[in-house]
């Protein structure tokens, strides 16, 4: 499912910045998650995009399907 074109900027910007976010998501099976990441880079897999994050407490790194992103802030 597409975003707002005005949602995808903010992320941009993030990612341009190296801005952290705060993060609620759910996964495809609808579990929540919360979390400071910092924004990597937007990708599109399989027609679908994702946020790739880094995980600011670890050096995990993560895809975050765009359309699974419940709220953010910086």
């Amino acid at each position: 499912m597409p975003i707002a074109c005005a949602l995808h900027d903010e992320y941009e910007i993030a990612i341009m910045h190296k801005k952290r976010l705060h993060l609620k998501w759910k996964d495809a099976a609808g579990k929540r998650y919360e979390e400071s990441v910092l924004a990597i880079d937007i990708e599109v897999k399989q027609g679908e995009e994702h946020l790739l994050v880094k995980f600011i407490h670890s050096d995990i790194c993560q895809r975050i399907r765009l359309d699974r992103i419940i709220d953010w802030s910086y």
